[in-house]
Order: C-alpha cells, then structure tokens, then sequence
C-alpha cells in the first residue's frame, strides 16, 4: 500500500465539514430542532422561505453586477455573463476558505485568463472592497445605535457588547489599512518592505528583492487606478448604491424566514418591523466574521440563537437559524460549486502567462 500523503490543510477540511455535519444534524434532531418543527402543530408558510431564497439570489445579483460595472469601465468588451461566472467562483471560494480568503485571488486569475491584466483587476476588486468596507462599517455603527437599548435590555448584553466592540475594532483596522494603500503609497511601501523582511528572516520568501519588486509594480498599478477611480463620481455613485442594496437583501433573509415561522404570533402578539431584524442580524454577521473558519461554521449558528433569540420562539430558534445557514451559506456553496471549474487550470496559467509576461518586459 502506498504510504497515505496527508497533509495538515487535508486534516483542517476534514475537520471543517465534520463541524459542519455535525451542526446540521444537531440542528435538525435536537429537541426543538427543525423536526421538531416539521412534526409539530406550528404552521411553516413556505412562500416566506421561497422570498427568502429570492432574496439571497437578489444578493448575488448586486455582487454580480458590482463586478460587471468596476471591470467594465476600462474593459468595455467585458460581458455580464462573464461577470457571472467571476462572481460565483469567487463566491465558492469565499465561502469554502478561511475568513473568506480564497475568493479575489481566483477571481483576478479568471480574469486574467479573460485578458485583464492582474494589476488591475487586483485594484478594482480592492475598491470594490473599500466601498464594501466603508458602507458596511457604516450600517454596523448605525445598527448598533438603532437597537442599543434592545442589547442592554438582553441577558448577555455585556458579553455582546464586547464581542461587538472587538468586530467593530477589527473592522474598522481592516478599513484604514485599505485606506492607507489607497492615499499613502509612499508609506504602504515602507510596511510592506519591512513585512518582506520579516518574512524572509523567518524563511517564509527566499528573494525578497524579487518579491518586493512584483508588489511594487502591483502597487504602482493599484494607486494609478486608484487616481482614475476617484475621478469618476459616475461609477462610485452606483457602485456605493448597489453595495447597500447587496447587503440589504442579504440581512433581509433573516425577515422572511422570521416571518416564516409565524413567530409574531408566539411573541405574545408583538410584530418586530424588518429594520429590526435586519440591523440585529448585522451584528451577527459582524461578529462570526472574526472567526477565521470556512462559513464562520459554528460561530455563525450560535451568534444567529444568541443575538436573534429575541424574535424567534424558543421552539422555533434552531429551525430558523439551521434554515438561514442553508440559505446563506450551504445553498451558496452548492449553487456555485459548478463554476469553480472555471478556475480549472486557470491558477497555473495565469501564473506561466505572468512569467512570460515578465520575461518580456525584462528583454
């Protein structure tokens, strides 16, 4: 027998979809879970679950469309359909990468394999998030606001809070960071010249000279589409609009399966509007995001029974969170798992492609 060549990350996904097994099946038949539900006398009204399903779509719609129009202001034969194929991968990569790591990395070499050229597509995928970045830092702040009494009034509060105050602290470096290789090349190029050293002293890169030079071109593309993008107000304008309307539908996910479940009726009669459900289910992707695991598995279902616990019936809780992961994060895997063959020998093109490239411009 040939000696089994398993290697750590081998061992981490293993790990990672026995987590997620186990906490949809825990879900599913634990006391008051979603068989629970099925077999008992509470009324699920589907067509809520099917807007919910909508909704989601809806959000893969607006991220579709984001990319659509950031890449086709320079790249004017760049079609939808080809903005669909790199929104999808790059949202199964997102998805089944720790911190949703994976995802702009695969898109820029799709893209490349397109024809757009990798400093740009890096740039506009890295204004893209700053937008993103922005606008939801924003929507957290003010979601914190907008329900700040309902959280004190919870039994966790203080532990909220913190958790709160953490994600808003890592949000809201991860912004400046973006913001500082938008407007200080100057400085972004000091950090990252000490990083590659650092990295070399510990024996993660060999050349840093090399590796250095590859970023600093990157770089020197990055802060010249960065100049063009901040001279046109006409696509910032709809890009920071749909970028609200992106995350809207998908905090609106929560709403329908919250009316799904007919739970204003087993909360003693008090009907919860959609912005206070929508905010709430902020805070809970505010905070599982921290967690560096594929889909935050784990920390997404319990931030979703902790935060949310106030809208859902006791047993209806676990019914709503397991079909919200489904929703959001299971159905996206298996929707989008057909268009990571898109990126089927596309890495190591692109990468030879960037050689030649770069042996050119050295002749």
């Amino acid at each position: 027998m040939k000696k089994l060549n398993i290697k750590p990350k081998h061992i981490f996904n293993f790990l990672v979809i026995g987590l997620c097994v186990g906490i949809v099946l825990y879900f599913f038949f634990s006391k008051d879970g979603l068989n629970d539900l099925l077999h008992s006398e509470t009324e699920v009204i589907w067509y809520w679950v099917a807007f919910a399903l909508l909704a989601e779509l809806v959000f893969m719609f607006f991220e579709t469309l984001l990319i659509y129009i950031f890449i086709k202001d320079d790249y004017p034969k760049f079609k939808f359909s080809e903005a669909v194929k790199v929104s999808l991968m790059g949202l199964f990569w997102c998805a089944v990468t720790p911190s949703s790591t994976g995802g702009q990395p695969m898109q820029v070499y799709l893209m490349h394999s397109m024809g757009i050229s990798v400093g740009y597509s890096t740039s506009r995928l890295m204004q893209k998030f700053m937008v993103y970045q922005v606008i939801l830092t924003t929507i957290n702040i003010a979601s914190v606001a907008f329900n700040f009494t309902t959280i004190l009034n919870m039994e966790n509060a203080v532990q909220i809070l913190v958790l709160l105050g953490f994600g808003f602290f890592t949000q809201i470096g991860v912004t400046v960071v973006m913001l500082m290789f938008s407007f200080k090349p100057k400085l972004s190029r000091k950090l990252i010249m000490a990083l590659a050293k650092l990295l070399h002293k510990i024996r993660i890169i060999k050349n840093v000279d090399e590796k250095v030079a590859v970023i600093d071109e990157q770089l020197d593309n990055f802060h010249t589409s960065n100049r063009d993008i901040y001279r046109k107000p006409k696509l910032l304008a709809p890009a920071a609009l749909f970028t609200v309307l992106e995350l809207f539908f998908m905090f609106l996910v929560t709403y329908f399966i919250y009316l799904a479940l007919e739970t204003p009726f087993s909360n003693g009669g008090e009907m919860y509007g959609p912005i206070k459900v929508i905010t709430s289910q902020a805070y809970v992707n505010l905070i599982s995001g921290m967690v560096p695991i594929p889909g935050a598995s784990g920390a997404s279902e319990l931030c979703f029974t902790t935060i949310l616990g106030l809208f859902f019936a006791h047993g209806t809780l676990k019914s709503a969170a397991l079909i919200w992961r489904f929703i959001n994060y299971y159905g996206v895997v298996f929707f989008t798992a057909p268009f990571a063959y898109f990126t089927k020998g596309k890495v190591e093109e692109a990468k030879e492609k960037e050689k030649q490239e770069q042996l050119t411009k050295e002749k």
